[in-house]
Order: C-alpha cells, then sequence, then structure tokens
C-alpha cells in the first residue's frame, strides 16, 4: 500500500528511468491498481483451502520483489508485468486479509479495531509520498526502488502473528464453562478455530467435541465429530460461502464503498491539478491533499469509537457521509476561495473515509464468518475502477457528478434506515406481544 499512496511520484519516475511519455508511464500505475481489484476475489477462494498466514507471505513477497525487480527492467513491458501485473497482485492480497483477520479476532471492540488498521493506511498518505520524493530525489530512481521493495519487507514481520489463537476470553460472569484440555487434536487452521472461540459462546464452544487422532485406535461415537468438519469439501464451503454475497445488502453496501473509494481517490488524484487551476501555486494546491488526507484520518479514527459506543448506526453513518460529500464537492465545483476550499477538502476526507471504515465493518457484522475471505474479496471486485485523468480541461463537471452521485446513495441510504428502522420496532412489538402472552398464561 506505501507505492500506492504515493502513485504520481511513482508515476514521475517511471517517466525519467524509460525515457517515455505520460500515456506510457501510467499503464503499470493503472493496471497495478485494476489487477489489486480484480484479484479480491481470487484471494477470497483460496482462503477457503489455504491458510492467511500463507497468503499473506506471498503477498508480502510479491509486493516486494517485483519493486526490486522492477529496477533492473529496461523495457516498459517488463515493467508493466512487474508492477502492473504481480505488484497488484501483492497489493490485492493486503487489501483484503488483514481484515478478515481483524474481523475474526475481534467481536465487541471490532469497530475500533478496524478503525486502527485503517488509521495505518490514512497515516501512509502523509509519511509514503514523501519518504518516496526523498528517495528519488536523493538516489537513481532504480536505486529508490530497490530500497523501497526492501522497506515493503517488513510486512512478513506482521504475519508471524496471524495464526497465533487468542487468549480464550475475559469472564462475562455468565456460564463461566471451563472448555476441557484437548493435547491431541488435528487442527488444519488456529485461525478458524479462534475465529469460532470469539464468536460463539463458551456454552457452545465447550459443546463442540473436537476428535483426537485416529492414531490411537479408539472409536468414538458420532458426537465426538467436529462441527466444522460436516462439511470439509472445499468447493461445499464454497458454495455456502456464496449464498450469503447473493443479498441485495451486499451489493448495496459494496457499490456504496465503491463510489467512496472513486470519488475519495479520484480527488486526491486531482486536487493539485485543480487548485493550480484555480490560481493555487505550490504549497497552498498541496494543502489541499494534505486536508484531506487530515479528514481521511480524523474519519477513521473516530468512526471506530462511534459504531462500538452505539453513538450512531452504520446506516445513519452513511446517510450523513454522502449527505456531506455531496455539499462539499458541489461547494468546492462552484465557489473558489481558498479558505472554501481547504474546508471542502476536509468535508470530503473525513465523509469518504467514513463510509470506507462503516462499510467494511457491515460486512464483517452481516456475513458469516467463514464467508469473511470471500466476503471482503468480491467486495473488492464491486470498487474496481480506472483512475479518473484530466480528460475534460476542467475538473468542475466531474465534481459535480460526484456530487449528484452522493446525493442519489443518500437517499437510498435513507430508504434502507427507514427500513431498518421499522423492522426493528415491529419485532419489538412482536416481542412485547409474545412477552405479554407468556405472563397471562403464567397467571392463570
Amino acid at each position: 500500500m506505501m507505492l500506492i499512496k504515493s502513485e504520481s511520484v511513482i508515476y514521475i519516475g517511471f517517466m525519467d528511468m524509460l525515457d517515455i511519455n505520460r500515456q506510457d508511464a501510467s499503464w503499470p500505475l493503472t493496471l497495478a491498481i485494476i489487477i489489486s481489484q480484480l484479484a479480491g476475489p481470487v484471494y477470497g477462494v483460496l482462503g477457503v483451502c489455504m491458510s492467511e498466514r500463507a497468503m499473506l507471505i506471498c503477498g508480502a513477497l510479491l509486493c516486494a520483489l517485483s519493486v526490486m525487480l522492477c529496477s533492473l527492467a529496461n523495457s516498459l513491458l517488463l515493467v508493466v508485468i512487474l508492477y502492473g501485473v504481480f505488484y497488484g497482485l501483492g497489493v490485492a492480497c493486503e487489501e483484503v486479509l488483514p481484515f478478515t483477520v481483524v474481523a475474526r479476532h475481534f467481536v465487541r471492540y471490532r469497530g475500533t479495531a478496524m478503525g486502527l488498521l485503517f488509521v495505518v493506511t490514512a497515516v501512509s498518505g502523509f509519511v509514503s509520498p514523501l519518504i518516496t520524493e526523498a528517495l528519488r530525489q536523493a538516489l537513481e530512481f532504480r536505486v529508490a526502488l530497490l530500497v523501497l521493495g526492501a522497506l515493503q519487507l517488513n510486512m512478513l514481520f506482521g504475519c508471524i502473528f496471524v495464526n497465533r489463537v487468542p487468549p480464550t476470553g475475559e469472564p462475562n460472569g455468565e456460564h463461566e464453562v471451563a472448555a476441557p484440555p484437548v493435547t491431541s487434536r488435528s487442527r488444519r487452521s488456529s485461525f478458524q478455530t479462534a475465529s469460532f472461540a470469539h464468536s460463539c459462546s463458551k456454552d457452545l464452544v465447550a459443546s463442540l467435541a473436537i476428535r483426537a487422532e485416529t492414531g490411537h485406535g479408539d472409536k468414538q461415537s458420532g458426537e465426538a465429530e467436529p462441527l466444522l468438519a460436516k462439511n470439509r469439501g472445499a468447493w461445499s464451503r464454497l458454495k455456502r460461502n456464496l449464498g450469503s454475497l447473493v443479498t441485495v445488502a451486499f451489493a448495496h453496501i459494496s457499490a456504496s464503498r465503491a463510489i467512496s473509494v472513486l470519488v475519495l481517490a479520484t480527488f486526491l488524484l486531482t486536487a493539485v491539478d485543480f487548485g493550480a487551476d484555480n490560481g493555487l501555486a505550490g504549497y497552498e494546491a498541496v494543502t489541499l491533499v494534505t486536508a484531506v488526507a487530515l479528514g481521511d484520518l480524523v474519519s477513521r479514527i473516530g468512526t471506530g469509537l462511534l459504531l462500538d459506543f452505539k453513538m450512531m448506526s452504520a446506516d445513519c453513518l452513511m446517510v450523513w457521509g454522502f449527505g456531506i460529500q455531496a455539499a462539499a464537492l458541489a461547494a468546492t465545483a462552484l465557489v473558489k476561495r481558498y479558505w472554501l476550499l481547504m474546508v471542502s477538502c476536509f468535508l470530503v476526507g473525513v465523509s469518504g473515509g467514513g463510509r470506507i471504515f462503516a462499510s467494511t465493518v457491515m460486512i464483517s457484522e452481516r456475513v458469516e464468518q467463514d464467508s469473511l475471505s470471500l466476503s471482503f474479496g468480491c467486495h473488492e471486485l464491486y470498487r474496481r475502477r480506472r483512475y479518473v485523468r484530466d480528460v475534460l480541461g476542467c475538473y468542475d463537471p466531474l465534481y459535480i457528478a460526484f456530487a449528484i452521485t452522493n446525493a442519489i446513495f443518500t437517499v437510498t441510504w435513507m430508504a434502507s434506515l427507514f427500513w431498518e428502522r421499522r423492522s426493528h420496532c415491529r419485532w419489538e412489538r412482536q416481542d412485547a406481544i409474545s412477552s405479554s402472552q407468556e405472563r397471562e398464561t403464567a397467571v392463570e
């Protein structure tokens, strides 16, 4: 993800290194973005039969080695293959799997945990371009690519902890049941055990009898068959997981994230040119990008707390996010005062980052635990797109179009919020009626 945030610097570096024009230099970067989105479902499918640790190690090596090998490339075709294809595959892995890991290991504070994960991405928006530009100016770009590739090897350190089973949980004061010790068990994935230990109650965990290895020669009853082993086939599990994705809610959340990422990425890419077109030069134009990154960082820190402490529902946050961004984009296109542009850019970052974060939390909460890898993978597929380039000569129509799109999604999420609250009220009435009937029966 480090180089994705520094795309404009890498773009200039490829032009200088290969002595090519701007159109040709954009190919590796554009292809890397497309591959990183299209390959999301691939890792979701591989997650059915491979461990998360193995896939994360492969993704880290793809990211690091492909960038380092680009330093040896002498043709555009080779750079397109190494950076556009292989680096894009590595980025897809690092985008999908970390959210799967966090979603399975955290239940009560899942929103805060994902928020902290998003903070790393947001902070890289400040640091990565500066580091990349400093290396490009201080070193030959081929040497800079070697250093940048070596820096990305630090992702391997995080892979050490992925398959470690978390503690069995803190006592909740209710039905504290200690699980019987198991000394010999066949464990295809300790990550799978960890997800159940945190997502199920302790009573249920204790009731999941785990079969010891068959080498002991003792025949156990049918109830010793583990619950997770009833469906061992990868194809059958894949079909079961796909069922949770064929829903209107999943498509709505994924489409909302697609628009959020598209608008935020396009705005970051065009903000400096937009500022230059409107009389801002040098650092004044760059401060527009800084304002967006600052708003993005603030939203990723605060949104998790809002959701975890029930101060705002995810649906309500999506309504406010789309509405605020629609107003901010319209103001950016229509009013060209510097202070207003700064405020609008900050609001674009706050609303966009908050929606991207909220949609990820909603996916983790509304699909089955076994389907998380596939869900996040397809989630990435919904948001595949090319970056918007400066083809209109003026960015105002583009921002107005984004404002209209945000307004449309504001209406759809208002309808979703209304339907959710209506269903909740209906369930509460039914529960109240059932409770009153039970009390009357008990009195009689």
